[in-house]
């Protein structure tokens, strides 16, 4: 079997894979800024030999690793990605600023001197949506002192709990008491958002019993640590997922369970769920642990039939979401475009048969857009993505999930459980977005989904698919695919270059 017996073997594959994917996309691009390129090319080189180096030295805590690698790219993704463009970050931006002021919830207020609605925000925030998809060299708005005289924002993410955005709004804070030029306001907000998001991966590795490397790889998708290094609440509802998931490992090892970390385990759950409401579903994982696990019979009955507690939560929040949902440029889009949760499920209730061709397009022939939606980023008319990293990286991450060696075997029920469970959170997305984005009578299931709001599921794929392969040794392996996923990253932010520089 082949093995790498120097670790240089791995600083060289890096800075192959870091070439190629430069020389791609910088080539399609024409080279636009050969000096910027050439600098960022040098700054991602000396990231990912820094990331291969502190790994050898701490693969034994890779709670450590992910906290290093996850700050260090995400700062450089911070930095790099241009003024509000990432998808919808100029509302997150809103609701950051709004929560800076001390105003946890938001109030939809009469826009002086018109008929229209909005909310209160400063001058600075709406004139950087003004110049969202501009890098800091193509705009002068981010040499400019904050200006606080009043601004409305049609929307401001009212839908979403305050919690979401108390990172992002310390950041913001922070930046108007520093008296910092505005642009220091939405890198501080990303900057405290990839903190907590971090934090948060830090402490669900470190937790975990068992598939720590898995749960390192799947926090380190390139959209994840994208999404994270922005004012946008996806990565934490991301990051509280994979905690969730990574305290029912540790309840699948543990023969006595706590009620101290059956609490953390439901609090993950309901604040994830609060942001994605199918994501209550991972409650039900705690049907996969063994009854043996409970410290008693009524722990056991008890802590499951808080499911019901969490479900209630989540419809309860739902309810008010949807109508603060309309409370936004998103009211008028559904007026026009016959867009009705209500009416959309009376079709396809008149309609069974529409209704089980949806279901099953669901499950086939939405999969592939998913799939290349992992390497969508942007939104709008600033969007850009890669369908050569999207398929290079699924059939990466299949190849991993299926065939890298863990030591915990799992049982056949127990996968076809997790399977289905997995199953029923990417339907519930799918069919949320469905319900509340596609025309009654649309047949476009894809409509209004992005593939951000399925990060946390790929952790499913090595705990329900992984058969491991004992003729690979396991060091080795986890040194190519760590050196392979830090690659990935340095791919999707050589794209950004490319396309925004």
């Amino acid at each position: 079997m082949f093995k790498f017996e120097n670790k240089r073997y791995y600083l060289i594959i890096y800075a192959l894979i870091l070439s190629l994917f430069s020389v791609y996309f910088l080539y399609r691009a024409d080279f636009p800024n050969p000096k910027f390129e050439i600098i960022m090319f040098c700054i991602l080189l000396a990231a990912g030999i820094y990331s291969i180096i502190y790994y050898t030295k701490n693969n034994a805590n890779l709670h450590k690793v992910a906290l290093v690698l996850i700050i260090m790219f995400g700062i450089i993704s911070l930095f790099l990605t241009p003024i509000d463009d990432v998808s919808d970050e100029a509302e997150h931006f809103v609701r950051s600023e709004i929560i800076s002021t001390g105003e946890l919830s938001t109030s939809y207020v009469p826009i002086p001197n018109t008929t229209s609605y909005g909310y209160e925000t400063i001058n600075s925030v709406t004139t950087f949506f003004d110049n969202a998809g501009s890098n800091v060299f193509n705009t002068k708005v981010d040499d400019e002192k904050i200006d606080y005289t009043p601004s409305y924002f049609n929307s401001a993410f009212a839908q979403n709990p305050f919690y979401a955005y108390l990172a992002q709004g310390i950041g913001v804070f922070l930046a108007k008491c520093l008296d910092l030029n505005a642009i220091w306001m939405l890198w501080l907000g990303r900057f405290f958002n990839l903190l907590l998001y971090a934090g948060i991966i830090t402490l669900a590795i470190k937790k975990a019993p068992v598939l720590k490397f898995p749960l390192l790889i799947v926090s380190m998708l390139p959209l994840a640590i994208y999404q994270s290094a922005s004012t946008s609440c996806d990565g934490l509802f991301s990051a509280l997922a994979i905690l969730a998931f990574s305290y029912f490992l540790y309840f699948y090892k543990t023969p006595k369970i706590s009620w101290k970390d059956l609490g953390i385990f439901y609090v993950a759950v309901i604040l994830c769920g609060l942001l994605k409401s199918p994501y209550l579903a991972l409650s039900l994982l705690l049907f996969l642990v063994p009854n043996n696990h409970f410290s008693d019979k009524k722990q056991n009955i008890i802590s499951k039939l808080c499911i019901l507690v969490a479900l209630g939560i989540g419809l309860a929040w739902s309810s008010y979401a949807t109508t603060q949902l309309a409370n936004s440029w998103r009211g008028e889009f559904f007026a026009q475009n016959n867009v009705s949760a209500s009416g959309q499920i009376d079709y396809l209730l008149a309609n069974p048969l529409i209704a089980l061709q949806r279901f099953g397009e669901t499950y086939t022939t939405a999969l592939p857009t998913i799939i290349d939606r992992f390497f969508y980023f942007s939104n709008s008319v600033r969007d850009y993505s890669s369908s050569l990293l999207a398929g290079l990286y699924f059939v990466f991450i299949c190849l991993f999930s299926v065939f890298y060696p863990n030591c915990e075997k799992m049982e056949l029920k127990t996968r076809v459980k997790g399977f289905l469970i997995c199953a029923l959170i990417y339907g519930g997305v799918m069919a949320v977005q469905y319900l509340t984005w596609s025309p009654v009578g649309g047949d476009n299931v894809t409509r209004g989904v992005f593939s951000r709001y399925f990060m946390p599921l790929l952790i499913f794929l090595p705990f329900v698919f992984g058969i491991g392969n004992k003729k690979i040794e396991k060091e080795t392996l986890s040194f190519l695919v760590l050196t392979i996923a830090v690659g990935f990253i340095s791919g999707m932010l050589m794209l950004t270059t490319a396309v925004k520089y």
